[in-house]
């Protein structure tokens, strides 16, 4: 808790710091409506969440800066905040730190306090709208009748595996169930005897059961634990992977300790040759290449599936959405806000992030114009890692909508693996906390059903 509480002072202190380090804007005029060079130009906050290509992204927009950006009076003022960037982002708003860009995610909380510009009110981006229009997703891009973020990227679920370790193991292929995964882990964790282990797992990230369990899986069930079709939680399907997950820890199979090893530290144990195996989306890519390069070779595989079936349906990726525009960016300003949005959605940077290894866009024009004309930089793995021939995006759910009683499937899921409870005695009760949340948040007029339970099918594997 002390921890916890340090890190949130350190990002309210950081919000301070923004503050005094973002320069203040100069002019608010439009230079194409005068007719006029612009003497002093207009500064644009961009406050961003992407780690994985940060450098990448700061190189391009800087030569936007010196080019088009400069020709135009506009320049980008662009910081990045990974760690504690909702925390951060929450407090620098409630300062009055506004950020005229930046990647809010269409969150329902932030979208219901007003944050966010309905982008249908905001002129001169609609060739724009057009362009992205047959990939909006409601609750990702649109919320109701608004549109609030254009597509980014997908991001697929993913597995990666040590292939020096699995060679010395004696492993000749991925694992592709959980009961491999938990077979693997014990032959690693025996031959390595200290020196490795089998699985990486965090249960410190909020992230790591949505992710890994709960959506990965719909390669074996086809919809998610929110069930789009009928509106309700089931948790049920999902036994033999928290089950597995509690054996590993159980058995020492895991590498110690899930409950201190943050994300990035687990990543680093994978890195450091200290973890045979673990989950990973597409952008780990870019964090096993330069973030914590692998000094090894590792490869990709699929996402173990729930039964011997395996991947009965089609994979899921993570729907990312890009920056929205904040609603307290004034008239005389949106000029300039405009031209920064319409280069933070350019093509030629979507395809430069994607010939860079960083993003996997959505437009599929995009991936083959980049396969004619060959990778700028392709990062190991790439091609397997970005892969979404089996993958479509995942579905939206309504989680931060609803007000639970009692704990979270992260909390009782953490406790099944720590051996404190069983998921007998919890899955009946965690299954009517989340359908009682549910209906009653639909009651309270908190749930838009044309959202939540618009349909959602993963689809059969051809």
């Amino acid at each position: 808790m002390k921890r916890v509480l340090c890190i949130l002072l350190a990002a309210i202190m950081l919000v301070s710091m923004i503050g005094c380090s973002k320069k203040d804007t100069t002019s608010s005029k439009d230079p194409e409506a005068t007719g006029t060079t612009p003497k002093e130009v207009e500064e644009v906050y961009f406050f961003s969440s992407i780690g994985a290509y940060k450098a990448l992204l700061e190189s391009e927009v800087e030569k936007w800066n010196s080019t088009k950006g400069a020709e135009k009076g506009v320049r980008i003022f662009m910081e990045t905040n990974i760690d504690n960037y909702s925390q951060v982002q929450q407090a620098m708003i409630e300062a009055g730190n506004y950020p005229d860009i930046s990647d809010m995610y269409a969150k329902p909380d932030m979208l219901k306090a007003g944050y966010a510009r309905d982008l249908y009110e905001v002129k001169g981006i609609e060739d724009l709208i057009e362009r992205f229009e047959p990939y909006f997703s409601q609750g990702v891009n649109l919320h109701g009748d608004k549109l609030y973020a254009l597509p980014l990227e997908l991001v697929p679920l993913k597995f990666v595996y040590n292939a020096e370790i699995f060679k010395e193991c004696g492993l000749t292929e991925p694992p592709k169930t959980w009961d491999q995964v938990v077979e693997y882990a014990r032959i690693i964790t025996e031959k390595g005897n200290g020196k490795y282990y089998g699985f990486g797992w965090t249960t410190m990230w909020s992230a790591s059961y949505t992710r890994f369990v709960l959506l990965s899986n719909i390669n074996s069930i086809g919809v998610a634990y929110f069930d789009n079709n009928t509106g309700t939680y089931d948790f049920k399907p999902y036994e033999k992977a928290v089950k597995a997950i509690a054996q590993m820890y159980k058995e020492g199979s895991m590498f110690p300790s899930p409950l201190d090893q943050h994300i990035d530290p687990i990543r680093n144990r994978f890195a450091e040759g200290l973890v045979g195996m673990e989950p990973a989306p597409a952008y780990d890519v870019s964090v096993y290449t330069s973030q914590f390069p692998c000094d090894f070779e590792w490869k990709v595989c699929e996402p173990p599936a729930l039964t011997d079936e395996g991947h009965v349906y089609n994979g899921v990726s993570l729907n990312r959405a890009n920056v929205s525009i904040g609603s307290w960016v004034s008239e005389d300003r949106m000029w300039a806000v405009v031209e920064a949005f319409r280069f933070l959605h350019d093509r030629d940077l979507y395809k430069k992030l994607y010939s860079n290894s960083a993003i996997i866009p959505h437009e599929i024009s995009i991936i083959e114009e980049v396969k004619a004309e060959g990778f700028e930089y392709e990062m190991p793995n790439w091609s397997e890692m970005s892969d979404i021939t089996y993958y479509v995006a995942e579905p939206v759910r309504p989680d931060t909508l609803i007000t639970l009683e009692g704990d979270n499937f992260h909390t009782v899921f953490t406790n099944i693996m720590l051996g404190e409870t069983t998921w007998e005695a919890e899955i009946e009760g965690l299954n009517k906390r989340y359908n009682d949340a549910y209906q009653q948040a639909k009651k309270d007029g908190l749930i838009n059903t044309d959202i939540y339970e618009s349909g959602y099918n993963a689809g059969k594997r051809k």
